[in-house]
């Protein structure tokens, strides 16, 4: 047999390969190369500041977050005020969840909102609850059957040259999120969420911003592109990230990263 058909041969086998793996195997892969569900299992609290770029029809503003996260007892995002405004937070309990924001003038079609700190509405608690979890950026793929959702393997498309597995992820409360995972890293490279699944990846449940956002939240679809990952015990964790939704693009950098350090008390309180 000539070289030729030995190479025909070999990318035979190779494009089979991938596309006989179940999605329950690339996600496994997914998992392994996290350092699997021990490593997940083990991150008991996450600290870490962002620095949010918004470009908004050509105009840059520059956001700076800060998160704190224990498992299953407290989600704080503090946002930096702008545009001449006050800073912000949006905190998430296990007994209840809370908005701080500060007085937002009228503009266009936007009649403006008195700040203040509110109790979210029940509905709205039970949504941010989700954000208890230090892994949220990954929480939905990690043991999706025991949180009643389905997956579904799509087979192998392309972004920007690299291979990647398609997953549909379809969530109890019937939410869809696509997943593109790198086939030769098996990391996140790209997902596409749509509806309410946007409010909890900003962090924004029951906030004033989610209202700014009209009732057109379920009809909008954002991309998130995962540019770079850090190692933080054996996880492989967002850096830097690339958001579009609609007309507004978004850059996030991720930095300051602790994991498994003692909060502050006063991270729980609203105040």
């Amino acid at each position: 047999m000539n070289k030729f058909l030995l190479l025909i041969c070999f990318v035979t086998f190779s494009i089979g390969n991938s596309q006989c793996q179940t999605v329950d195997e690339v996600l496994a892969k997914f998992e392994q190369v996290n350092g699997g569900k021990e490593a997940f299992a083990n991150v008991k609290t996450l600290q870490y500041n962002a620095v949010t770029r918004l470009n908004m029809m050509g105009m840059p503003i520059d956001i700076s977050m800060t998160n704190i996260i224990e498992n299953g007892k407290l989600f704080r995002k503090e946002i930096s005020g702008m545009m001449g405004m006050k800073s912000s937070y949006t905190l998430v309990t296990d007994t209840a969840g809370y908005t701080s924001t500060p007085n937002i003038p009228s503009y266009g079609d936007f009649a403006g909102m008195e700040g203040g700190i509110k109790k979210m509405e029940k509905e709205a608690f039970q949504k941010a609850k989700l954000k208890l979890d230090a892994m949220q950026e990954f929480a939905t793929l990690i043991d999706y059957k025991t949180k009643g959702s389905t997956a579904e393997l799509s087979g192998i498309t392309k972004l920007e040259k690299v291979s990647c597995y398609k997953i549909k992820l379809t969530q109890s409360n019937k939410q869809i999120a696509i997943y593109y995972i790198d086939t030769s890293t098996y990391l996140i490279k790209q997902a596409e969420i749509t509806g309410k699944q946007i409010v909890s990846q900003l962090g924004i449940e029951g906030s004033p911003m989610m209202d700014m956002m009209g009732g057109n939240i379920d009809k909008q679809k954002m991309i998130v592109q995962y540019v770079e990952y850090t190692n933080i015990n054996g996880i492989k964790f967002p850096k830097k990230q690339k958001l579009q939704l609609g007309a507004v693009d978004i850059e996030i950098e991720n930095t300051d990263i602790k994991v498994n350090e003692t909060i502050d008390a006063k991270w729980y309180v609203a105040n």
